[in-house]
């Protein structure tokens, strides 16, 4: 299926940033320079920058415009665990290695309570950055039985997160671990570097209202890719 021209335009802007050809503060073009440029809608024009602003990339404010975030590459890790959002923010595109229906008990990742002959849907994904770059692997297992029809949508765009909201499974808590591993053969060759180095792996799992899982995923980082953070601002503080 091809990209539509939200995701087109989306994906130039962010290739931008990520390139440096907008560089942090840089002014991005307004709804209506959009508009005009790609011949679309002011509704698309304008989710367009609320994605790229809800991801972190730019910063929208009234009458100043938009322009390109300090530091468009680090990560909040509040959205990384947040099952509200429905992405993590992090930079550039994805692609399939493998997507099918294992039994939990073979699946990449452990699915906790989950029995060992219960089928799931297990997702290998790589993302890559502007360059070509692959920055992030990402394993991902759901019951079968809560996305029975997951493996039919565009896995190289689809949201996990948001694929579940969508399909009224709803997430009542969600946990991030982060280990330190030394990458195998497996996961150093997708991200193409030499196996052995140590590497940043983090771990994610969602559950449902009654406690049971609703997804379990890790995500192996290359080496130096991508930085992470958390922030609090006191109340009545800087927005």
């Amino acid at each position: 299926m091809p990209p539509s021209l939200h995701q087109k335009i989306r994906a130039e802007l962010e290739a931008r940033i990520l390139s440096g050809d907008l560089e942090p503060g840089a002014r991005v073009p307004t709804e209506a320079e959009l508009q005009a440029e790609h011949q679309v809608s002011r509704s698309v024009a304008q989710r367009v920058l609320n994605d790229l602003a809800r991801d972190g990339l730019v910063v929208r404010r009234k009458r100043l415009g938009t322009h390109v975030a300090e530091g468009a590459r680090q990560i909040n890790l509040m959205r990384s665990v947040d099952p509200r959002l429905d992405r993590a923010g992090l930079p550039g595109r994805m692609s399939v290695v493998s997507a099918g229906i294992v039994p939990a008990g073979r699946a990449r990742v452990a699915v906790p309570g989950v029995p060992p002959e219960e089928a799931v849907t297990e997702l290998v994904r790589v993302r890559r950055d502007v360059d070509g770059t692959p920055i992030v692997v990402e394993v991902a297992a759901l019951p079968f039985r809560l996305v029975p029809h997951l493996l039919d949508e565009e896995l190289e765009t689809v949201s996990v997160r948001g694929y579940l909201a969508d399909h009224d499974v709803p997430i009542a808590r969600s946990r991030m671990y982060f280990d330190p591993v030394l990458l195998d053969g497996e996961y150093a060759g997708l991200l193409e570097i030499e196996p052995g180095p140590a590497a940043l792996r983090r771990r994610r799992l969602m559950w449902q209202p009654d406690g049971r899982i609703a997804e379990s995923a890790a995500y192996y980082l290359r080496p130096g890719a991508l930085e992470f953070y958390l922030e609090y601002t006191e109340p009545g503080g800087a927005s």
